[in-house]
């Protein structure tokens, strides 16, 4: 799966947890289904962490506006 294809098909929701995540949160009071969906997918483990899936998932999703911003400001 492309890292891009990945990060489009997840809900608003989904991106939310992944984020919080990747900055140390919780998905404690996020909804189970949420957990349930992003564990299905790979993205979090058994403990609610995020995995290496879930890491290459999000760290492009994190560039992208990073690097045509970049792109925007040098033209």
């Amino acid at each position: 799966m492309s890292e891009a294809t990945g990060w489009d098909g997840l809900t608003r929701f989904q991106q939310r947890a992944l984020i919080k995540l990747f900055g140390g949160g919780s998905l404690r009071h996020d909804g189970p289904a949420i957990a349930n969906e992003l564990r299905s997918r790979g993205f979090v483990d058994e403990n609610d962490a995020l995995t290496m899936s879930g890491l290459f998932v999000l760290t492009p999703a994190i560039r992208r506006p990073q690097t045509e911003a970049q792109l925007h400001n040098a033209s």
